[in-house]
Formats: structure tokens, C-alpha cells, sequence
């Protein structure tokens, strides 16, 4: 159903923006957008799933980029490539590689992997199917790709969710990024320098998660890797002080979003034994939305109110996922830059605060700055100084830190 409102989004804007002479109609045509990922082929799991190493390159088409509806003048391709679940086992993502038309020498580039915040529990939340439409990034995301781009930078954005969409799992989100930079460095057509190209990492609430995950398992997951430095907004430290924060209030949505992504990254726990039936209809509901959706439909709700137990985030195996899925169990591979709303409703302070000590405790170099405002606005003011970090690591400088 929300894809099919999205189609109709599309084509109404398709129609507006050539009555305006922004397009041409070929150009506005639904027919020439590209299909929903459920019915592409291009998004299904290899069968079998090939005995390859994680990173490798299994498929890759062009695609058009698009803001707003309107094609960005990029080169750009969907690579499928291999990666490796919460658990270890195979699985095929999507990534977006995105090129400026004016690269510098192939000795001279750099890579940049941007972690979208697509928070969601089904296709249509996809980064890939987003670049491809045009429709769903968040405005701050344009406003941070496009200056990389426009500095020369080659981008990758990775499905990282993986193709269960586990939102919110630490090790699918931080294999399916890292696995993305490998297949970035090592497609051909992009013209990189393999594992030796210089490559920083960057994203803001949920693409934080997925990009400081990353950071934490790089050095043993992918040591082979460049990578100069890391940027981290909102950074959702600890899920289970933001589930007793949000719970009841007007993003309690996320609380439920969260459950879901974790318990198809952890089947273990029988999450559905844990849940009422009206949880298990939630349940089903939320796990073909997007964020925008189930904050909206679940705000001001209870979890009491949709499980079988006193208190969901006190049974054993919840407690376990919960631990499993803490940061701060690992020295980041990378200088970090962690920027903070001053009053973040959703990922709360207090728990970065103390992730930032950890990670000092342990010798990283953090930099840690504070920004006036909540989630969202510190997602727009945050940019400036998340992109001149970027582009200091990767232009050889040396990192400051606060700790």
C-alpha cells in the first residue's frame, strides 16, 4: 500500500514539475523510474548464495540519481554485493556509488561512505530505491552529500539494514557498511585504488549507528581497510536507555520500530511468545513501515500495553540482545567525531556522554561537540562541522581530541 501512495506522489510531482517546464515529459514519465524492490529482480538473494568473500561484487547496474524527482547530473550504479548478517551468515545488500562527472586522478580519490538514517522495516525505506525516486531522503542528507560530491569525493551509501532490514542491529548494520566500502573500492567502473583508498565515514541518528558500528568492528572485521576518520550524529548509544525514555511519549514509535528490526536479527528470542495479540498485530503492521509511518501510527503507546510480560526490556533474552547491542565494547578503528544536540529528545545525551568516556578510557581520539537544539535541527546544524572534519581526515590532517 505505501508504495502505491508513493507511486502516486511520484507521478503527481512528475506532473507538476512539467507543467512547470522543469522536465521534459520523457524525463517525468513513471515508466522510466525504477521499479519497486519487491518486483526487481536485482534485489533478490542469490540461490545458491555464492562461496565469495564478503565485500565481493555480485551484480551492478547504472542508475539515475535523483532529488526531488530530478535527475542529479552524477555517474552512478546499485552494486550488489555480499555481506554478513548479525549472525554471520551470507547475505546480498545493495549499495549506491555515486561519482562526480569531473573526477581527480585515480591516484588522487577518495571515498566517502554516507550511512542514510532510513530507519525502517521494509523495502520502501531502501537508501537505494531513495537515491533512485528521489522521494525519501531527508533534506540534511542532500546537504551532506553534495558537498562530498562536489569535492571530488566518490560516495557510497549502503542498504545496510541487509535485506531483512534489521534496523537497529549493531553487527548486520556495521558488517553491511564496511562490506559496502569493500565493494565501492573494488568495482571496477568507480576507478579506486582497492583497500589503500583513503576513505571516511559518516552518518546522523540511525546512519550513526550504523556508521560508529562500523568504526567498532573495522579492526577485525576488515583491517585491510583506509579508513581516516569517522562523523557520528545523534548517535543512538544505548537502545535500552532510549526505549525507557521514549516509551509513552510522542516517539514511542521508534521503541516499537527498534523491537522489530532487533527481533528479525535475533529470532532466538521468540519475540511473538513475548507479545499479546494485539502486539502481534502491531507487530505485523510495523513491519512493513518506514519511520515517518510508525512514529505517527504508534506515538504516545505503551510496550505494556502490546506484550505478555510485566516489562519487555527485563526478560533474559532481551536483556542479552540489549547488552549485544550497547557501544563502547570496542576501540574504534578510526578518529571519531561525535556532534550532539544540547536537548536531543531521541538519542539522549546522557548515554553519548558516557560513550565518549569509554572511548577515551580506551585511547580513542574523540572529538566531541555539543550543538544548540533537538534531533532534527542538530541533523541540519550538525553538517558543517560533521563535513570540515571529513574532509580534514581525508586531506591527511591530524585529528583533534577532547579527551
Amino acid at each position: 500500500m505505501m508504495a502505491t501512495r508513493r507511486r502516486v506522489v511520484i507521478a503527481l510531482l512528475a506532473a507538476v514539475l512539467t507543467s512547470a517546464g522543469l522536465v521534459t515529459p520523457a524525463t517525468a514519465a513513471p515508466a522510466a523510474w525504477p521499479p519497486h524492490p519487491d518486483s526487481d529482480p536485482f534485489y533478490a538473494q542469490p540461490d545458491p548464495m555464492p562461496d565469495v568473500a564478503p565485500g565481493t561484487v555480485l551484480d551492478s547496474r547504472p542508475t539515475t540519481v535523483r532529488a526531488l524527482a530530478l535527475p542529479v547530473p552524477v555517474r552512478a550504479w546499485q552494486v550488489k554485493y555480499l555481506s554478513t548478517d548479525t549472525k554471520g551468515a551470507p547475505a546480498a545488500n545493495i549499495a549506491t556509488i555515486i561519482q562526480p562527472l569531473l573526477l581527480p586522478p585515480r591516484s588522487q580519490r577518495k571515498l566517502v561512505s554516507y550511512q542514510t538514517a532510513y530507519d525502517g522495516l521494509d523495502a520502501d525505506c531502501a537508501p537505494s530505491y531513495a537515491f533512485a525516486t528521489g522521494i525519501n531522503p531527508p533534506a540534511y542528507e542532500e546537504a551532506a552529500v553534495l558537498p562530498l560530491l562536489l569535492a571530488g569525493y566518490t560516495v557510497v551509501s549502503a542498504d545496510y539494514e541487509g535485506p531483512r532490514y534489521e534496523w537497529t542491529a549493531g553487527v548486520n548494520s556495521g558488517h553491511g557498511v564496511l562490506d559496502g566500502v569493500r565493494a565501492a573500492q573494488n568495482f571496477a567502473p568507480a576507478g579506486l585504488n582497492g583497500a589503500s583508498t583513503p576513505t571516511a565515514l559518516w552518518g546522523y541518528s540511525g546512519g550513526a549507528l550504523a556508521s560508529q558500528w562500523a568504526n567498532e568492528l573495522a579492526a577485525g572485521y576488515a583491517p585491510e581497510l583506509n579508513i581516516v576518520g569517522v562523523a557520528a550524529g545523534g548517535v543512538p548509544a544505548n537502545m535500552e536507555a532510549i526505549a525507557r525514555t521514549i516509551d509513552g511519549t510522542a516517539l514511542s514509535g521508534v521503541y516499537f520500530g527498534a523491537t522489530v528490526g532487533l527481533s528479525r536479527a535475533y529470532p532466538e528470542i521468540e519475540v511473538e511468545k513475548l507479545l499479546n495479540a494485539r502486539g502481534r498485530a502491531a507487530f505485523e503492521t510495523l513491519g512493513r513501515q518506514c519511520i515517518a509511518e510508525f512514529t505517527v501510527q504508534y506515538a504516545f503507546q505503551q510496550m505494556r500495553d502490546y506484550v505478555s510480560v510485566p516489562e519487555l526490556l527485563d526478560v533474559p533474552a532481551i536483556r542479552q540482545v540489549i547488552a549485544e547491542n550497547t557501544m563502547g565494547q570496542r576501540l574504534p578503528a578510526a578518529p571519531t567525531y561525535i556532534y550532539q544536540g544540547t536537548n536531543d529528545e531521541l538519542a539522549i545525551t546522557p548515554p553519548v556522554d558516557t560513550l565518549v568516556q569509554t572511548y577515551c578510557g580506551m585511547g580513542a581520539r574523540v572529538q566531541y561537540v555539543k550543538i544548540p537544539g533537538e534531533h532534527i535541527t542538530t541533523a541540519g546544524t550538525g553538517v558543517p562541522g560533521a563535513l570540515a572534519y571529513v574532509q580534514n581526515r581525508l586531506n591527511g590532517k591530524p585529528a583533534p581530541s577532547s579527551c
